[in-house]
């Protein structure tokens, strides 16, 4: 029984090294997807995301603490049973999003994109990546 969970293992480390993402949802949950930050005032941007039976989407910015501005995050989904998307958008204050987070049924393809704006506008921060969640497996 051991040998063959660690055959999973690596048969699940080696689909996230070869090809950049995690093959299962579980994998997932815990994990933070970075943004690309386009100015020094923002060390760190993404979503992170948690959950078990639902994913929890949370996003978020790290930076100068005097900074305000607009963030905008969209969550599109796709499965066999359909699509959907959701979208939030709103101001933050003192380089925090707050608690913002979008909490989503483990589906399979999921869309992050999030912009995150200064005040006058300038581009902080942006995300646009695909994801794969699936429902977790259950234990017997």
């Amino acid at each position: 029984m051991r040998l063959q969970q660690a055959i999973r293992f690596l048969q699940i480390f080696a689909v996230t090294i070869i090809f950049g993402f995690p093959a299962s949802a579980t994998s997932m949950s815990g994990q933070t997807i970075l943004g690309n930050t386009s100015d020094p005032r923002i060390t760190a941007c993404g979503v992170r995301i948690g959950g078990q039976q639902m994913a929890t989407l949370r996003p978020f910015i790290e930076g100068a603490t005097d900074l305000n501005g607009s963030f905008s995050l969209s969550i599109a989904t796709q499965s066999p049973g359909g699509s959907s998307t959701t979208s939030q958008k709103n101001r933050f204050f003192a380089s925090s999003l707050g608690d913002t987070q979008v909490v989503i049924n483990r589906v399979g393809k999921v869309r992050l994109m999030l912009v995150v704006t200064d005040d006058s506008g300038k581009t902080l921060c942006d995300l646009d990546q695909t994801i794969e969640l699936s429902q977790p497996t259950t234990r017997i």
